[in-house]
């Protein structure tokens, strides 16, 4: 009888074992849509060329188009150089 029921106890831990590691892995989840979650569009500084997400850049409207800048500095600094062409 004892026999009988570790037999049937290996059996089940067997039985799990094979079950988690045969198993699938949890599903990927799929990529979010442009401008929903953490995808982000990185923006190139047109002043010193450097690349930052849209989310946190410097915007400035400049003869009524729109750029992004890495820091204020480098908006303040397009701002004047564009005055003076």
């Amino acid at each position: 009888m004892i026999r009988i029921l570790i037999f049937i106890f290996l059996g089940y831990v067997a039985y799990r074992a094979l079950r988690k590691y045969l198993a699938p892995g949890p599903k990927p989840e799929p990529p979010a849509p442009a401008g929903v979650g953490s995808v982000d569009e990185m923006v190139q500084d047109p002043l010193c060329k450097t690349y930052v997400p849209r989310r946190t850049a410097y915007r400035r409207t400049v003869n009524g188009r729109e750029y992004f800048f890495c820091s204020e500095a480098c908006a303040d600094r397009f701002e004047e150089q564009t005055k003076g062409s």
